[in-house]
């Protein structure tokens, strides 16, 4: 009997340490856990989705006799009694970018990303202006919502019209290139 219970607890202890080193393992350092061009948005509302509610909040735009929502980068349309994501609309304003955007440079122009969104600075630096997405602006994520398709043998991933082209950087960090905006 007591050997019966001594092997039960022996057993647990064997099963609690593999367990714990199982759950201990390092991610795969050459991505940092990223597995898709999405996985630094995969927590925000799905691109395309209808919701019922939206975020607390939200500033409200008219554009183009629709009342679009904004929240932290994400734009909202209304579609009867839900919401859906949706791309930014071309020449909205907003006074302020949301946490986590990038930005770069390119033709001696400076440009932000957040979200599938590129914005450019007013004359007077006082907004932030949505823009169609510059040929050759290097991003590290895009939203959910992409298609992965392949051109003569090449992949691409096309989101809203806009073609990007994967790479690997000399850190080994995968990014994507804007090649073509239709």
């Amino acid at each position: 009997m007591k050997t019966t219970h001594i092997l039960k607890i022996f057993v647990l202890v064997l099963l609690s340490f593999t367990l714990t080193t199982l759950q201990a393992q390092k991610r795969d350092k050459h991505h940092n856990g990223r597995n898709e061009p999405n996985y630094r948005y995969r927590d925000l509302p799905h691109w395309g989705y209808k919701y019922k509610a939206i975020p607390k909040g939200t500033f409200i735009f008219p554009y183009s006799g629709v009342n679009y929502h904004y929240h932290a980068g994400v734009y909202y349309r209304p579609h009867g009694n839900t919401y859906v994501v949706v791309r930014a609309p071309l020449g909205v304003r907003v006074r302020t970018l949301p946490a986590g955007n990038v930005h770069f440079v390119i033709g001696g122009r400076r440009y932000f990303y957040y979200y599938g969104t590129y914005y450019v600075k007013s004359v007077d630096d006082s907004e932030y202006i949505t823009v169609e997405p510059p040929v050759g602006a290097v991003v590290d994520a895009l939203p959910d919502g992409y298609k992965k398709v392949t051109i003569e043998n090449n992949t691409y991933y096309e989101f809203e019209g806009t073609y990007y082209k994967a790479f690997i950087d000399e850190k080994g960090e995968v990014l994507y290139e804007v090649v073509s905006v239709n």
